[in-house]
């Protein structure tokens, strides 16, 4: 285990995680996408909390206007509902939904909002919405008849803080009874004007034995019901007009499309960027190194401009990658884009969560396409390997934003932004680089993955043609050292192109591109699927 540690090229794999991160997770992510809390697409939950994602939406609900008490109550199906329990009540047949009572033909009634009129008003919901307040207000599920004491009590208040203060409402009419019937046994009553003071005070008494035992007749259980009923109607209603509506879904659908846009120009720019700067960092000291005994400035731009042809020249024969990526990238910018609108609906999402779920869903993209069309047609064993990869990548990339959100404080001092993107980023790295190498390169994942490959189908099959592989790129590797009669200047930039590559796809990019230039004949078609599995069956005979 220890031996297996000392020779895994940790400096080498560490600098690599570092350097994609920071050019897309903490750098170009930052130029790209602007998070906030909330995300971007307004839903009903975040305006209720405050939350609007466009400053057009928020001045929509500060010019919302004051609220007119004479519009709500002059509704027409609000007049038509009190003249109906009106005719009920003479009947003897008004029945009191908050006290499960039916009220007597003299007792005062009132007809209640059971969602406060102004609360419907000032409900940031419905103004996102462009719902009519006085038509929400007024619909017959969130009107209710009750004795004039209950209605009064509960005045704009919500059903649930109604309730939560209702004991200490009572508590109170029964101290001020306590004293007003004290107050009379001591009042004298030997004038006509005194006998009157003490006949107002027995009146006001009655009145506030009243409220006591109209309060004291409320059913909690039967109230907060009623209120149940009328919130699920008006909320259905009004997410219905909004979620239903062209309105959000043009948000949604625009804010998915800019997301996967900025996702995959973020993932295409962060390859080429990453390559471009990776062989940079080999061949700088390289040349430093070919130079260093007599070094000329001329000669030292020449070999950077020559090294940065070779690197544009496989930037180039790479674009189908870049488009790869590019291609990944949208689907996985609108999938996290739709996901964080979804997740807004029903809670709001602080800007860290967003980065999370947009990390999450670049790395899934890649598993999936992994799983469901793997396109380098890789066995079982090697697919396992890849997806395990994958995994490291993105504890990792998820580490490093959690880690970074969490030392947001820190860009409040000097070069605060940048020490927070510098220790996401290698946290980032560490924790990809220590689970890829326990997933695959440690001692132990190598034995399991080693048991796994013995016990799949034709092991020894695949065993005979990586052997054949092998062969083969011994062969292209000695082809390419010869010269081919080519000039000294074009040998120079060949043997730079070929000692510049950092693995396989690049090295035979590199062979294809001049065995193409020098008509080369070779055993099989370049390209040609079919040619070369003809060719390496005719090996294995």
């Amino acid at each position: 285990m220890q031996t297996a540690a000392a020779s895994y090229p940790w400096a080498k794999e560490l600098e690599k995680t570092v350097v994609h991160s920071l050019v897309t997770t903490f750098g170009l992510d930052f130029v790209l996408f602007k998070d906030k809390d909330g995300g971007s697409v307004d839903t009903i939950h975040n305006a209720r909390q405050g939350i609007h994602a466009t400053d057009k939406e928020r001045q929509r609900y500060a010019q919302r206007g004051d609220y007119d008490s004479d519009a709500y109550h002059k509704d027409p199906n609000y007049i038509a509902t009190g003249k109906r329990d009106k005719a009920l009540q003479e009947q003897g047949r008004l029945h009191d939904a908050y006290s499960n009572q039916t009220m007597k033909v003299n007792e005062e009634r009132n007809l209640d909002h059971i969602i406060a009129a102004k609360e419907i008003h000032d409900d940031a919901g419905r103004v996102l919405a462009e719902c009519d307040g006085v038509a929400l207000a007024n619909q017959s599920s969130n009107l209710q008849t009750t004795r004039e004491t209950i209605n009064k009590s509960k005045g704009q208040t919500s059903v649930t803080r109604y309730l939560e203060r209702l004991p200490n409402r009572i508590a109170t009419y029964e101290k001020t009874l306590a004293g007003q019937q004290k107050r009379l046994e001591s009042l004298p009553r030997d004038t006509p004007e005194q006998k009157q003071n003490a006949r107002k005070l027995e009146d006001s008494i009655h009145n506030t034995q009243e409220k006591i035992k109209n309060l004291k007749s409320i059913d909690p259980a039967a109230m907060a019901e009623k209120d149940k009923k009328a919130r699920e109607d008006y909320d259905g209603k009004i997410n219905d007009a909004y979620y239903r509506g062209s309105k959000f879904m043009k948000a949604a659908a625009g804010q998915a499309a800019v997301s996967g846009l900025n996702m995959g120009t973020r993932e295409m720019l962060g390859l080429v960027i990453a390559e471009i700067w990776l062989e940079l960092r080999e061949q700088i000291p390289r040349i430093i190194g070919d130079l260093k005994l007599k070094f000329s400035f001329e000669q030292f731009m020449a070999r950077i401009r020559n090294a940065l042809r070779g690197i544009w020249r496989r930037v180039k024969k790479r674009f189908r990658d870049f488009l790869t990526a590019f291609k990944d990238g949208v689907f996985a910018g609108v999938m996290s884009g739709v996901t964080t609108t979804v997740f807004n609906i029903f809670a709001t999402t602080k800007k860290s969560a967003i980065k999370i779920i947009r990390e999450s869903w670049g790395q899934l993209v890649k598993a999936l396409k992994l799983m469901f069309f793997n396109p380098e047609k890789l066995g079982p064993p090697a697919l396992c390997q890849a997806l395990a990869g994958i995994v490291s990548t993105a504890a990792g990339v998820i580490a490093g934003s959690m880690v970074h959100a969490q030392l947001e404080p820190v860009k409040f001092f000097p070069y605060g932004e940048e020490l927070r993107t510098f220790c996401g980023a290698l946290v980032t790295g560490l924790i990809t680089l220590g689970l890829t190498y326990v997933l695959l390169h440690s001692e132990f994942s190598k034995k399991a993955w080693a048991y796994f490959e013995s016990i799949m189908p034709h092991a020894g099959e695949v065993r005979k043609y990586e052997a054949i592989n092998a062969e083969l790129d011994r062969y292209l590797i000695e082809l390419a050292r010869l010269e081919f009669n080519m000039d000294p200047e074009a040998l120079a930039v060949f043997s730079r192109d070929l000692a510049a590559c950092n693995d396989e796809m690049q090295c035979s990019l590199v062979l294809q591109d001049e065995i193409s230039r020098r008509e080369i004949e070779l055993p099989y078609e370049i390209g040609n699927a079919a040619s070369t599995r003809q060719w390496l069956t005719s090996l294995a005979k």
